[in-house]
């Protein structure tokens, strides 16, 4: 009887048919809600980003390869450079990511290791098709996920560039 009392009362504790509490996770606190938010400012759209980042250990370019005319396919490059002792990790996974503000098509919008016109531990460097669909100033975009390294010490990185073109 006393278990059945027990049993009884934990199902009424905890609900019948619903999980013990141990099974669910903890609840999280929750920070009372302001009166009035502030406004946040959004994050930098990529197109605010260099077409060149030069740093103690590399170089990374974006740079055109022009001219450009609509419906033809473009180029632009886009190289890394270690500087100093460093060089380019040859196992990491190097990737670019490419889009346009424009109407620019891309006949690959991700780039790796084999795509690659050069790669090396001194530099690689990638030739990165694009077809302009309308004349006018266009920006491509580049997100570019890398590696460089010394002897003692690896630093991956992931960076963003944009280059402005005038296509005609």
């Amino acid at each position: 009887m006393r278990r059945v009392a027990f049993a009884f009362g934990m199902c009424l504790a905890l609900g019948c048919g619903s999980k013990p509490a141990a099974d669910s996770p903890p609840a999280q606190p929750v920070a009372p809600a302001p009166s009035a938010a502030p406004a946040v400012a959004p994050l930098a759209a990529p197109t605010a980003a260099p077409s060149s980042i030069e740093e103690a250990s590399f170089a990374l370019r974006l740079s055109d390869a022009g001219p450009y005319k609509v419906g033809e396919l473009g180029r632009v490059v886009l190289s890394i450079e270690p500087r100093g002792k460093f060089h380019i990790n040859q196992e990491y996974p190097v990737e670019i990511s490419v889009s346009a503000t424009g109407d620019a098509k891309f006949p690959k919008a991700t780039l790796m290791k084999p795509d690659a016109a050069e790669f090396g531990e001194k530099k690689a460097r990638f030739e990165v098709p694009f077809t302009a669909q309308a004349a006018g100033d266009q920006k491509l975009l580049a997100n570019v996920k890398f590696a460089v390294c010394t002897d003692e010490n690896c630093v991956p990185d992931e960076r963003n560039l944009a280059l402005a073109l005038a296509v005609n």
